[in-house]
């Protein structure tokens, strides 16, 4: 995965685990997908879960929507997806040192704007 800044990783990682605990909630999916937009324009981290290279990708991205995509990569919806973006965030954060007490509560008081 291409080198993003920790301040960025922080970001996805709060759009990313508020859309999960709003799931069904339009605004915090938008919040997300413009996070992810901003953050992961090459689509290198997305294309990291699903194993595949960013250029590979952004093909895909042409022909398919992103829905029939995580379907193609063997998860069965959006929400599953998130888990997995969750859980690459985390262990990135800890492997730059964070630990899990203070990953915790930076997703907890990470002020999420929503609309």
């Amino acid at each position: 995965m291409k080198q993003l800044s920790t301040k960025s990783i922080g970001s996805l990682l709060a759009a990313t685990a508020s859309a999960i605990s709003n799931a069904g909630r339009r605004a915090g999916e938008n919040h997300l997908e413009r996070v992810l937009q901003h953050h992961d324009r090459k689509g290198e981290l997305r294309a990291n879960i699903f194993g595949i290279t960013p250029l590979e990708f952004r093909e895909l991205q042409r022909r398919y929507a992103f829905d029939e995509m995580i379907k193609l990569y063997g998860f069965k919806s959006q929400a599953e997806f998130r888990l997995a973006l969750l859980g690459k965030l985390r262990a990135e954060l800890l492997q730059r040192g964070w630990s899990r007490q203070k990953i915790d509560r930076y997703v907890d008081h990470k002020p999420i704007p929503i609309g």
